[in-house]
């Protein structure tokens, strides 16, 4: 779990520093996991200033053929450029081939998938 940690924890600040570019190239598949083209990517953090996540405890790595997956729960805190804030949680899922024969590219935890949800109050 700590190795897969690191890439959650250095998703954040290129999108703070609005390098998108560095922050899809996280995502598996040459970003392409993330389900959006990378202009996508960027367009949707356009009207946000910045975002503070809170990394919880992660589960324990699951195995499945020829990956290893772990899922990482997170909070965190959108801030738009007109200073309103809207909060989120939800759960990155990492993952990495251990296949013979597997670049280093697919032997590096990436994120596969993401599950995050808008906090809304009554």
């Amino acid at each position: 779990p700590h190795d897969a940690m690191p890439v959650v924890h250095h998703y954040y600040p290129p999108i703070n520093g609005r390098d998108f570019d560095r922050a899809y190239a996280l995502w598996s598949d040459s970003g392409r996991a993330s389900g959006q083209t990378r202009q996508q990517f960027a367009d949707g953090f356009k009207d946000t200033s910045g975002v503070s996540v809170e990394i919880l405890a992660p589960g324990a790595v699951d195995a499945a053929a020829g990956s290893r997956f772990i899922e990482v729960p997170v909070a965190m805190t959108a801030t738009a450029a007109d200073g309103s804030q809207r909060k989120f949680v939800g759960a990155y899922t990492l993952r990495r081939a251990v296949v013979d024969g597997a670049s280093a590219e697919q032997r590096a935890w990436r994120i596969g998938s993401a599950d995050i949800r808008e906090v809304t109050t009554p």
